[in-house]
């Protein structure tokens, strides 16, 4: 039976991240098994953006955890593409969130009000701000805004990226370094063993290890049941549409519309409660193709050629979660939404949180206990 240093079960962005991490901050031998179920593939279906804006609403610890995973996106992906040879078509030219109307303007303005506030306790700065209708018009001045839109909240400090590439270029990068890949597994049991080892029965034999991450997203919550953890994760659809090609013209992406390098227009902003369901649906295609076009009028114009569903992991509160099982403390479990933006902490300092090296305070706040009250 093989022998393994770290077995991370996921391949996903924040599985690949993470193992990345481990790899290049010599963490022995890890292996990677990648299930590649379809309800289960949302790196591949989601949106892209690497924001920080505008997390953490309601929960600081979240606000500033965010904020420091972009700060050093632009790092992150210059290294990446470096060891890999990928281009992830990493735009860091800003972002934002329209508002339609002034009560939803003035909304956002003290969202950014409280959140600065938050960063600057503890020494971290938080680059957004308020833009009303003209400024926000005269920064993307090749499209023409609805005649409804207000202004945005907008920060120069975010931007969007290919998540294709970007999946590809961390497992790229992960073997390249000397890490194993198994996709195509399925993880049936997890057994803690009496020697402090964790054996795992796959589909292609049984393995031994003596740290086990759990990434797997909503198959998470199965693997984990059989440990006696409760994992709080719900799954939550998004549907997204895409256009033609067209002459590049938006500068930056908008939270439900961006325009990605090959020119394509893409839409997403549905937030259904449907289990595992993927399918795309006229009823939603219809809401965001409305709301794009009260955005931009322009957009009517266009052709849309493709659409797809992707089943978000989220929680409760909507923060990741982090956790290191009380009884089995060599098994570590991660899940959450918004892995694109969360990417560089993820290779960073949760791959260092695992090795037992420099832990990041806020990792604390993310146990899934929190929802045991």
């Amino acid at each position: 039976m093989e022998k393994i240093d770290i077995i991370v079960i996921g391949g996903g962005i924040a599985g690949a991240a993470t193992a990345l991490g481990m790899v290049r901050r010599g963490g022995g031998k890890v292996v990677m098994f990648d299930e590649q179920l379809p309800s289960q593939r949302l790196s591949r279906g989601n949106f892209g953006l690497t924001w920080f804006m505008p997390k953490g609403a309601n929960n600081p610890t979240y606000a500033l955890w965010s904020r420091m995973a972009t700060m050093h996106w632009p790092e992150f992906a210059a290294k990446l593409e470096e060891e890999s040879g990928y281009d992830v078509e990493l735009e860091w030219n800003g972002g934002a969130m329209h508002a339609i109307g002034e009560e939803q303007f003035n909304a956002y303005g003290e969202s950014v009000k409280k959140m600065t506030d938050v960063c600057r306790e503890v020494g971290l700065d938080y680059p957004v701000r308020m833009l009303d209708r003209d400024e926000f018009a005269a920064m993307i001045p090749s499209m023409r805004l609805g005649d409804e839109v207000s202004g945005a909240m907008y920060s120069a400090e975010q931007g969007h990226v290919n998540p294709l590439c970007l999946l590809g270029a961390m497992r790229y990068a992960f073997q390249k370094r000397g890490g194993v890949y198994h996709g195509g597994t399925s993880v049936s049991a997890i057994t803690p063993k009496g020697n402090g080892t964790i054996e795992l029965t796959t589909s292609k034999g049984k393995f031994v290890a003596e740290k086990l991450v759990v990434a797997a997203g909503h198959g998470s919550t199965r693997l984990l049941a059989e440990l006696g953890e409760q994992l709080h994760i719900y799954p939550q659809r998004g549907q997204l549409i895409v256009t033609e090609r067209v002459k590049k013209v938006l500068n930056f992406p908008i939270l439900a519309v961006r325009q990605t390098m090959d020119g394509t227009f893409m839409i997403g902003l549905s937030t259904e409660d449907t289990a595992h369901d993927v399918q795309v649906t006229v009823e939603a295609m219809n809401s965001q193709a409305k709301g794009a076009i009260r955005l931009f009028p322009e957009l009517a114009d266009l052709n849309w050629v493709r659409g797809w569903g992707a089943i978000r992991v989220m929680t409760p509160d909507g923060s990741p979660i982090y956790e290191q099982l009380s009884e089995h403390p060599n098994i570590y479990v991660l899940a959450g939404h918004s892995a694109v933006s969360l990417a560089p902490v993820m290779e960073k300092q949760i791959s260092d949180w695992i090795l037992d090296r420099d832990i990041a305070p806020q990792i604390s706040q993310f146990s899934n206990g929190r929802f045991n009250v």
